[in-house]
């Protein structure tokens, strides 16, 4: 009986090893962006501007360095227009001049989430 609860004992430090060990590659690191770039700002009424927004995720030291970033691009004037959910949006200026804002949330499959806001100028 008293074998029997040692090995129980080993397997289950075995088993919370094996956990802290893989707990420690697992970490999931948050979504970084860097910059929102607007072209052009200012812009004229009713135009389009091309956005990019520089994300980048640091899971190097992980196994989880290959995870995916999803885009997501957000206004509250203006109209947005991104195809795939990526790095790439157009805003469509509204017609009326002003400070606008655009924002764009970058997430990962692990839920790490970074926004960033820009400002753009209509005249």
């Amino acid at each position: 009986m008293n074998e029997k609860h040692i090995l129980g004992f080993g397997l289950l430090s075995f088993a919370t090893m094996i956990s802290l060990i893989l707990s420690g590659c697992l970490h999931n690191y948050e979504p970084v962006i860097s910059s929102i770039i607007a072209d052009p700002n200012p812009v004229q009424p009713g135009s389009a501007v091309n956005l990019i927004c520089k994300a980048s995720d640091d899971d190097e030291s992980s196994m989880m360095k290959n995870e995916s970033l999803d885009f997501s691009w957000s206004c509250a004037f203006g109209e947005i227009q991104s195809l795939d959910n990526d790095q790439n949006a157009i805003w469509i200026a509204p017609e009326q001049p002003g400070e606008y804002s655009v924002s764009c949330i970058v997430s990962d499959q692990f839920n790490g989430v970074d926004i960033l806001t820009i400002d753009i100028t209509v005249e």
